[in-house]
């Protein structure tokens, strides 16, 4: 990416009285033309805004990509979290509000990607409002919501990427006693397929070899996917110049 056609920025909202911080990458002709579509992109356990932005590089998108930072760099609904689905849902809004205050989004192109822990939180989001979110995507995601929520709904795009080899959220689910349930990334999958049935998109890519990352930009070499850009392919967003 040309570091020149896209600035990060520093922001925080106030939300149920507690401050909370997000990092914003936006294209440098924002505001001075079309509405932009909006990427809220959600780091996994123990990342921050920053890195994961930075990691990811997302900021490549011609979006407003926000990047928020977790209570305690973790999300709901996961039991180590220490915030609730209703408190990240309200921070989330508020970056919405926020961004708009500024910008000129698109809200018909408001889209949600999440890495591991951030996976579960993003898929939350998407079944609990579909109708504020164009798509969503999940890399090597934790997720924990019932199956049965997933599956029934108001359809939306999904693109779910998980590598096979993955140790850390495995590819096949796991039962983590009292830390719950991950669920197998190909059922969640399924679960996203006949809650759209056939009137949105809901795409699954196992990765053969690839552990518990997002390998994207010159960290894609010899992956076999640049993880970002196809999540950006998938949403329709193309990247800046």
């Amino acid at each position: 990416m040309n570091e020149s056609s896209s600035r990060r920025i520093a922001r925080t909202v106030t939300v149920d009285g507690v401050e909370r911080s997000y990092q914003c990458s936006v294209p440098a002709n924002a505001g001075g033309g079309d509405p932009l579509p909006v990427i809220l992109a959600i780091h996994g356990k123990g990342d921050n805004g920053l890195d994961f932005l930075i990691g990811t590089n997302l900021g490549s998108a011609n979006a407003i990509v926000a990047a928020p930072t977790g209570q305690g760099l973790a999300w709901s609904p996961a039991p180590y979290a220490v915030t609730t689905v209703e408190e990240d849902t309200a921070l989330i809004h508020a970056i919405l509000d926020d961004i708009a205050v500024t910008y000129p989004l698109d809200p018909d192109r408001i889209y949600l990607a999440g890495f591991a822990n951030g996976g579960g939180l993003v898929t939350v989001l998407a079944v609990n409002e579909p109708e504020r979110y164009a798509g969503v995507a999940t890399v090597a995601g934790a997720i924990r919501t019932d199956l049965d929520e997933i599956a029934h709904g108001a359809p939306i795009d999904y693109l779910n990427i998980h590598g096979t080899w993955d140790d850390v959220v495995p590819y096949a689910g796991q039962d983590r006693g009292s830390l719950g349930l991950i669920l197998p990334a190909q059922e969640v999958s399924s679960a996203f397929g006949q809650r759209n049935g056939g009137k949105a998109r809901a795409v699954h890519i196992p990765v053969e070899g690839m552990n518990h990352e997002w390998p994207a930009g010159v960290w894609a070499r010899n992956r076999g996917i640049d993880v970002t850009e196809g999540i950006l392919d998938f949403f329709g967003i193309d990247t800046l110049e």
